[in-house]
């Protein structure tokens, strides 16, 4: 896995929204979501959910769909 590239903030948004692995950044995604603080991936989908004009709750599922996607260990956190 590469961390070389971070994920700009636009793709974050999109990868959050649309609960789809934007190509080249799983690992930091898979990163992202075991191993940063909740309060700032709440943030993250609160400003992606108003940035995109949809309701937190289904952000929420895309990110839970992510996880699954991604095997991330904290999988629980986001189900």
């Amino acid at each position: 896995m590469s961390y070389v590239q971070e994920v700009p903030p636009d793709t974050l948004g999109h990868a959050l929204v649309s609960g789809g692995v934007p190509k080249g950044y799983a690992a930091q995604l898979t990163h992202l979501l075991d191993e940063a603080p909740v309060p700032l991936l709440v943030m993250a989908v609160e400003e992606a959910a108003a940035n995109d004009g949809v309701a937190p709750k289904a952000v929420w599922r895309n990110v839970a769909k992510l996880a699954r996607s991604l095997a991330v260990h904290r999988q629980g956190l986001w189900a």
